[in-house]
């Protein structure tokens, strides 16, 4: 993914390079001007009159710090900083009468440093205002980052009246003020004395010039297309904005705004990181928690094993009501401390429930209605004691948050699932009453006389939903096609099972957009195995790769980094591993350009007419080995050709015949007559599993992708 400041608006050189190859990403005309052989998509060893460039530059990604050197021809200084694997160029500007070049440039680097090392938004805002509003002389300054389309949030303020700063925490992007117009304009505002605040902005100079402020630079933050915030910078002398000095505020903005689009990317990636992290340790919790419900135990020795399990990973505190002849009874309970168990038994000995109770987890039994209570109010509690003794107890318990979910089966309550967080402080939210209602339904089907099989598909169910996209995004441009069918569960090995339903499988696709407009990826991926394990290893892989597109990876290096996480993944076991075909499609008015890379996948197959032509792919299979030997290869479709990606459950499907083949997949590829990707991909399928005589031995799944004619 480039970086870097709108490209013309900076006169001295500014390059972006990526990879240890130093390969150019993106670089102004300043740069292609000064530097004969310059390229973007070279590396910069191209540019052969200056050699002592490429020493320098694996310096500073070895080490990654800072660094500067001099250029022959032309002659100058130039700042390497790294930067997110690669390594940022920049011309040193002179701003005269405030201090030399070297000087000036030594402190932009040592602002690129500070900016470089910090992690989050809000430090970038910081820097923005304090170091930088030093280097500038500022006497007020303010960071601000875009939320959405309207609204610019502050991150850091500073010079300003108290007053000031508070009211403009939050603001709208409303023209005829100086910082929304920088932001709308993408471009500088520039006011050098009280007498400008008045004239072009009579209704916000009062405000522009308190505390005796004089001139004003405002500037947008963007990197390439994305307008990512905005810095303010005011001084309390006039100030003419030299040529020379507007340079240096520019080049100031520019690594802002570098830096505050990798700390917005770095805590995206780490959101969907958790989110990937949760979503693996539920699917686990589910997992572990349906094996221990198939075992040959009483009800209550099952219920009491599951509220065990519960606490304390999720929840404190785990109670289970069922529903027993017209009475609801409390089967288990669990703490992690015994005596607390003890006491609450004691309480209910006491103080026996109201079988007649409006609240709780009885009225929850009768009516099948969840309760959900993120901050438990005190009322709840006083409206459930008897007395004032009583209702001391209960406050002893320290409850903070509560949901409890009705345990349904065809619309029927048996009972219900108390989760309660107390002593440690943590607070219930909507994701943790969806996912409650997930354990609360697999207890219910548990309970239903059909426990292990129901058990099992209602697992199924929830992981599956989790591994493919609910529908195909529409692309212009592109036609798109796919179809998924699971192995027959009365095939898989060593099950018990006489059922025509399905088990978990790990085979993938998936259509993400791509981090430019006109840019999409595409996924096809089977992970070895079978069940909740497979499925939450290709839940990992999904979600990692979606992060890593987002980035603006390719598929050579997305690849990589997720062989990086799965290995990370210690939950996966060492036995799983997956191989992954993925596609970075760029779609033009004449057709689409396609990128693409396997790790131990099939090969793809390209249709143009009636003729079928394999893409040959090279790549190591991942979650195996530390170091994964990937190559890319680029394909053109031309409108009206078709690339498949399939899984091996294509190719390796069993009939009475021996195995499919490549050979009748290519076939049946160039035969279809008409329909496009549609036809061809309900083609295929029908045909495979026909092969089968109806029941799949292995997971299929396939997509097409066609250049719209």
């Amino acid at each position: 993914m480039s970086a870097g400041p709108t490209e013309g608006d900076l006169p001295f050189p500014i390059i972006v390079t990526r990879s240890p190859q130093h390969v150019v990403s993106w670089a102004n005309p300043a740069a292609r001007g000064a530097l004969p052989g310059l390229a973007v998509g070279r590396p910069l060893r191209d540019v052969r009159s200056q050699p002592h460039l490429l020493p320098a530059l694996d310096q500073v990604l070895e080490r990654c710090e800072a660094t500067a050197v001099e250029l022959v021809e032309p002659a100058m200084t130039v700042g390497l900083v790294p930067l997110s694997g690669g390594v940022v160029l920049h011309g040193i500007p002179a701003v005269a009468g405030v201090a030399g070049a070297r000087e000036r440039g030594v402190a932009l680097q040592q602002l690129t440093g500070e900016l470089l090392g910090a992690a989050t938004p809000s430090e970038i805002g910081r820097f923005a205002v304090t170091t930088a509003a030093a280097l500038l002389g500022a006497d007020a300054a303010g960071a601000y980052t875009r939320t959405d389309a309207d609204t610019l949030q502050v991150l850091h303020a500073a010079g300003w009246p108290d007053q000031t700063t508070r009211r403009f925490e939050r603001i709208a992007l409303r023209r005829g003020r100086p910082l929304s117009d920088a932001v709308l304009d993408r471009a500088p505002v520039w006011l050098e004395d009280a007498a400008q605040w008045r004239a072009r902005y009579p209704e916000m100079a009062p405000v522009g010039t308190s505390g005796d402020i004089q001139a004003t630079a405002c500037l947008p933050l963007r990197v390439e297309d994305r307008d990512v915030g905005a810095v303010v910078f005011s001084f309390s002398e006039t100030r003419a904005f030299t040529p020379d000095e507007r340079d240096y505020l520019q080049a100031v903005a520019a690594l802002c705004a570098q830096a505050l689009d990798r700390a917005r990317l770095l805590l995206a990636e780490r959101d969907a990181r958790a989110v990937a992290e949760q979503q693996l340790a539920r699917m686990t919790f589910l997992a572990h928690a349906g094996r221990l419900m198939e075992a040959p135990l009483s009800v209550e020795e099952r219920l009491q094993q599951l509220a065990d399990l519960v606490v304390p990973e999720i929840a404190d505190w785990c109670a289970v009501h069922l529903v027993r002849n017209e009475r609801v009874e409390q089967i288990a309970v669990a703490h992690d401390d015994p005596d607390k168990v003890a006491f609450v038994t004691r309480l209910q000995e006491r103080y026996p429930s109201d079988p007649d109770a409006p609240a709780g987890a009885i009225a929850v039994s009768r009516t099948g209605e969840p309760a959900f209570f993120p901050d438990v109010p005190d009322e709840l509690i006083v409206a459930a004691a008897v007395d004032e003794e009583h209702l001391d107890l209960i406050r002893s318990i320290g409850m903070a948050s509560a949901l409890v979910m009705p345990l349904l089966v065809r619309g029927r309550s048996l009972g219900a699932l108390t989760l309660v967080h107390a002593e440690s402080g943590r607070h219930f939210d909507e994701a943790d009453l969806a996912f409650a209602g997930q354990v609360a339904t697999m207890a219910a089907v548990a309970l239903d006389n059909a426990r292990l099989y129901q058990l099992q598909h209602h697992i199924a169910d929830t992981l599956q939903a989790a591994l493919l996209p609910a529908a195909l995004p529409v692309v212009p441009g592109l036609r798109l096609a796919a179809r998924y069918r699971a192995q027959t569960a009365g095939d898989v090995e060593g099950s018990m099972s006489t059922s025509a339903d399905v088990h978990v499988g790990g085979d993938l696709y998936d259509v993400v957009p791509g981090a430019v407009p006109g840019r999409w990826s595409v996924v096809v991926a089977d992970v070895c195995g079978k069940g909740p394990e497979a499925a939450a290893l290709t839940a990992l892989i999904r979600h990692t790769l979606r992060s890593e597109i987002a980035h603006g990876l390719g598929p050579v290096e997305a690849l990589r980094r997720l062989n990086e996480a799965m290995l990370l993944d210690t939950a996966a076991g060492a036995s799983r591993f997956a191989t992954v075909a993925h596609a970075q499609i760029e779609v033009d008015a004449a057709g689409a350009t396609v990128r693409l890379a396997g790790a131990g996948h099939p090969p793809p197959l390209v249709r143009r007419g009636d003729q079928v032509e394999a893409v040959a792919l090279s790549g190591t299979l991942l979650g195996v080995y530390p170091e994964v030997d990937l190559l890319a290869t680029t394909v053109r479709l031309d409108p009206g050709d078709m690339l498949v990606l399939y899984t091996d459950g294509v190719t390796e499907a069993r009939g009475v015949d021996g195995f499919y083949g490549a050979d009748r997949l290519t076939r049946v590829v160039s035969t279809q007559a008409s329909g496009g990707a549609e036809a061809l991909a309900e083609r295929l399928l029908a045909d495979v599993v026909a092969f089968q005589h109806g029941r799949p031995r292995d997971d299929i799944a396939l997509l097409v992708v066609e250049a719209a004619p």
